[in-house]
């Protein structure tokens, strides 16, 4: 693999991160732990409504939706809500554990090492704290700017015309949040790119990862983002078929199964990201 990284365009890194995926099956098995925790979560949210766990969720399904969000169909309908609220805690708890998992494995095969993913796991749980506040503060930011969004939709929705500029302002900003979001998670995603690998390679503390993380974005930020963006792309899709499928009480099931494929893709996409940010991160350290 040393030969492949000192490529720094970045359609040549994204094409040695898959790759890499490909030839390396062990990579994929952090990853498909967060898939196994994701759908864990998924059973367990579809199975509210069935004993035992209907003693415990259903006096809270009732008390913020209703007694009807416990029957199917719109069981269904509440499913990705209830997924959705159950992200963060698995994002910073479990997956950031996983990718950076993963990290320290590129770098093993990077330098030619016998790899053990139990040694992989050791080797980031000394970091683990450092690793949850990173995740943390960029999850942190991401909320940061999906409420600044929140504060432009709230007042597109506010506006009257029927035509004109003003009406397809308000037409752009609205239907627009889903792609708004996307884009808003890619940029974090970049500013924040660096911190796993330096938190995990160079053992280094939270404040010292960012230190090094915004050091070598000031020298890359452009090939950083295009890293994150070109593989991210393969989930607008989803977002696209997500909008083309109403809230349709006759075929609930559609939305269940986008879900299931948009749990897969995304994961898909993290792998190829960090793998990428990895190779590309290693590669400065190799030229330095």
């Amino acid at each position: 693999m040393k030969n492949q990284i000192t490529e720094k365009q970045v359609i040549p890194l994204v094409k040695t991160a898959v790759n890499t995926l490909l030839r390396n099956k062990i990579l994929l098995f952090p990853y498909s732990m967060i898939v196994f925790v994701q759908l864990f979560i998924l059973e367990i949210l579809y199975f509210i409504p069935r004993f035992p766990l209907n003693k415990f969720f259903s006096p809270i399904i009732t008390t913020f939706w209703s007694e009807k969000y416990l029957h199917y169909p719109l069981n269904l309908l509440l499913l990705p809500q209830l997924f959705q609220k159950a992200q963060p805690p698995v994002y910073i708890l479990i997956s950031s554990f996983f990718v950076a998992a993963s990290i320290y494995v590129i770098s093993e095969i990077n330098n030619k090492e016998d790899i053990n993913i139990l040694d992989a796991f050791k080797r980031v749980l000394t970091q683990y704290i450092h690793i949850v506040i990173a995740t943390l503060i960029s999850f942190l930011l991401i909320i940061f700017f999906f409420e600044g969004y929140g504060l432009i939709v709230k007042r597109a929705m506010i506006i009257r015309s029927t035509q004109g500029v003003f009406y397809w302002i308000k037409v752009l900003v609205i239907g627009g949040t889903p792609y708004v979001s996307l884009l808003i998670s890619i940029f974090v995603t970049t500013i924040f790119a660096y911190v796993y690998p330096a938190i995990v390679l160079d053992k280094k503390k939270i404040f010292s990862a960012i230190g090094i993380n915004f050091k070598m974005l000031s020298k890359s930020f452009w090939n950083t983002f295009f890293l994150v963006l070109i593989p991210t792309l393969f989930f607008v899709p989803i977002l696209l078929l997500r909008n083309s499928f109403p809230i349709d009480l006759s075929i609930p099931e559609i939305r269940l199964w986008l879900l299931i494929l948009s749990i897969f893709i995304m994961i898909m996409i993290d792998a190829v990201v960090y793998t990428a940010v990895t190779i590309f991160y290693l590669t400065k350290k190799e030229v330095v």
